[in-house]
């Protein structure tokens, strides 16, 4: 039976994804090396594979230059149709902008965990390896969700061509990019192989970007469980200079925790910004589609299929988000459940003074305005609901 275990199995065997040296993140910088984006020590092959993510990204742009040239309504729908294709490419050109701070965002994360992992508390420990569990969980069923996905896209494109009586009076396609070949048999193959092999590059990169970002996520909701331990053991009542330090290890970790945690937002908003306007407008347009269709069952599970990726794709960022916007609220809270009570005078004020400085609420964002939060989820499918009803009185 095909389980994530399984999956889990196969992945780790071959290919050897899990790295010591980054706990949490060894899957998703494994595939981020293959594919050549993530880049520490540059090389002659990964020269190579940084030229094919070119290529892609010259595929994908010739398609927006085709559509402003034809300037046709089906060539602006094929492209909101299928937009979470092209946001794969804009979230790799951002990922490659901010290379050197991704890079040492990630160095940042796996030393945390390695530091704290090899002490002796089993409590953060616990906490370490149950999010870490729970990532990976999370990964592999993403990873399984987008070839599956990919899987119905192109067994519904293949069947239409297949029961097509004449090829050449419809051109079924995903996307409209430059190619060099005729639109007719035998070029019009060509055509749909070309389309696979780039659906699939990006379909890959979608698979590295975003379950890395959920990770990161899942690492911040995890930090900020460890954060609020670190405050609540800070008073040893035999030892107000121990004390001290350990209020002053809490308020450290819990800086730099948060210099990191907007380092990673400033890395992700630009992107989450355009994707959240790309999904919005896609999901109108795909619930409209899937409600014109007419005695096609397989059109039918095809949307259905696409349409539960794109929804549960935009939820594991939401959700994730909020969860640490919801742990921020409570590192502060630690402080009282501390000793605080029967310590001098001058440990309480610093404690005071800790619970203030831990009082901040973290949130990612999409952009200048939009909160990454459950309730902006549910205003996000709102939104699209409206975008088809537009378009539905439109026609």
């Amino acid at each position: 039976m095909f389980t994530l275990d399984f999956l889990k199995k196969v992945l780790q065997k071959p290919f050897h994804i899990q790295n010591i040296n980054h706990p949490l993140l060894g899957p998703h910088v494994w595939l981020l090396r293959w594919l050549g984006i993530w880049h520490p020590i540059m090389n002659g092959i990964t020269r190579f594979k940084l030229s094919l993510v070119y290529i892609t990204f010259g595929f994908f742009f010739s398609q927006y230059i085709k559509c402003c040239r034809s300037r046709t309504l089906e060539d602006l729908k094929l492209l909101i149709q299928f937009a979470p294709f092209h946001t794969a490419v804009i979230k790799i050109v951002f990922f490659l902008k901010d290379h050197k701070i991704w890079t040492e965002l990630i160095a940042y994360i796996s030393s945390v965990e390695r530091e704290e992992l090899s002490t002796m508390e089993p409590k953060i420990k616990r906490v370490i390896e149950g999010y870490i569990k729970y990532s990976r969980s999370l990964t592999y069923f993403f990873w399984m969700m987008a070839v599956l996905s990919n899987l119905s896209i192109f067994t519904d494109l293949y069947q239409n061509v297949y029961h097509q009586k004449n090829v050449t009076e419809e051109y079924i396609r995903l996307f409209d990019g430059y190619t060099p070949f005729s639109r007719e048999p035998p070029g019009y193959y060509y055509i749909l192989t070309t389309q696979f092999i780039f659906a699939n590059m990006v379909t890959i990169y979608v698979m590295a970007w975003d379950p890395l970002v959920v990770a990161i996520m899942i690492y911040f909701a995890g930090q900020l469980k460890v954060s609020g331990f670190y405050c609540k053991r800070a008073i040893d009542l035999t030892s107000p200079e121990a004390s001290h330090q350990n209020i002053v290890k809490c308020h450290l970790f819990h800086t730099k925790l948060i210099k990191y945690q907007e380092m990673f937002n400033s890395l992700i908003s630009p992107v989450m910004f355009i994707y959240l306007i790309v999904i919005s407008v896609n999901l109108g347009v795909s619930i409209t589609e899937m409600v014109e269709l007419q005695d096609d069952p397989a059109a039918f599970i095809y949307y259905c299929v696409y349409l539960s990726a794109c929804l549960v794709q935009l939820l594991l960022f939401y959700w994730h988000s909020n969860e640490v916007t919801e742990e921020s609220l409570l590192v502060s809270y630690s402080t009282f459940k501390s000793d605080w009570v029967g310590t001098n005078r001058s440990l309480q004020k610093e404690m005071a003074i800790l619970a203030h400085t831990t009082n901040k609420r973290l949130v990612f964002r999409a952009g200048p305005f939009n909160e990454m939060s459950l309730t902006t989820f549910v205003s996000i499918l709102r939104g699209s609901y409206s975008f088809y009803t537009l378009l539905n009185e439109t026609n």
